[in-house]
């Protein structure tokens, strides 16, 4: 069931609940443009059928969630959205939570567990990084398209490149998701206010000391997920992760690149299950 929630800050966000309502939460955060739709369905159905309560999310600015187009509201960083997650399970009151964070939601899902490490018991990062430098300024990008064809000949050519080769996407594959989006909603401007909020937040690689010391003490697990064919975040990044982050699992994937394939959604939700605290599960 999808719905809109608004958080205490005044942020409303759209979100899918599945599962039961008691059991432990999971939940999904997507990346960069992409909405909760593009989060594997199978992920979510075997993590429900294993008892837990499942939540996947569209991100401000795209989807169904609230667009940040009034003047002066629009030069967010990634830290304003991952307090849009930790409003989000205020409402939700339900958490802590493990997070399975997709590019640009494994960067806010880090910065969730950063500055809110009471929300987040668990991290499954795919594709994703950890900031060590302030990004180059960047400016905005014109609309590549204007209405739903030229958005579904856009992904067409955008999508198939982030595919790797094991894991290819067909064009009618591309052009159902592509539709499915477009009736959910596309917003370019809201797209590229994601793009700014990404160049904008200041580095948090230094702040993983503190996930660290949660890692040593047995109250965070984290997986990494990173395709050797990602050519939008580099390996190397996945590697500076496991690296900082003591204990945790580095799985990287031949053939992936920097999409989360549909073939893996069963395999990613074994990984946040087995972050899931024994003591998270609801009694008899």
């Amino acid at each position: 069931m999808q719905r809109l929630l608004t958080t205490p800050t005044g942020t409303t966000l759209c979100v899918e609940q599945t599962g039961a309502a008691t059991g432990p939460l999971v939940l999904a955060l997507e990346g960069h443009s992409a909405q909760l739709i593009q989060t594997p369905s199978a992920w979510a159905r075997t993590l429900a059928g294993a008892g837990c309560h499942v939540v996947r999310v569209d991100n401000r600015d795209v989807g169904r969630s609230q667009r940040f187009d009034v003047p002066g509201q629009d030069a967010y960083t990634l830290v304003d959205m991952a307090q849009d997650v930790h409003g989000l399970l205020e409402v939700l009151d339900a958490g802590p939570a493990v997070v399975c964070g997709h590019s640009m939601g494994g960067a806010v899902a880090q910065l969730l567990a950063l500055d809110h490490p009471e929300d987040v018991v668990g991290l499954v990062l795919m594709s994703t990084w950890a900031a060590s430098a302030p990004a180059a300024p960047r400016s905005a990008v014109p609309a590549p398209f204007t209405d739903e064809e030229g958005f579904v000949a856009y992904e067409q050519v955008a999508l198939p490149r982030g595919a790797g080769s094991r894991y290819p996407l067909v064009p009618s594959q591309v052009e159902a998701l592509a539709r499915a989006m477009w009736a959910r909603g596309v917003d370019w401007d809201g797209i590229e206010r994601q793009s700014l909020a990404i160049s904008r937040t200041p580095p948090w690689a230094h702040r993983l000391a503190e996930l660290a010391a949660r890692c040593r003490a047995g109250e965070l697990g984290v997986d990494i997920v990173h395709g050797t064919q990602d050519t939008t975040v580099d390996p190397a990044a996945a590697a500076a992760l496991h690296q900082a982050l003591p204990g945790s699992r580095l799985h990287l994937v031949p053939g992936m690149g920097h999409l989360w394939p549909a073939a893996l959604a069963v395999p990613v939700a074994e990984a946040a299950l087995a972050l899931v605290p024994s003591t998270s599960w609801p009694g008899p």
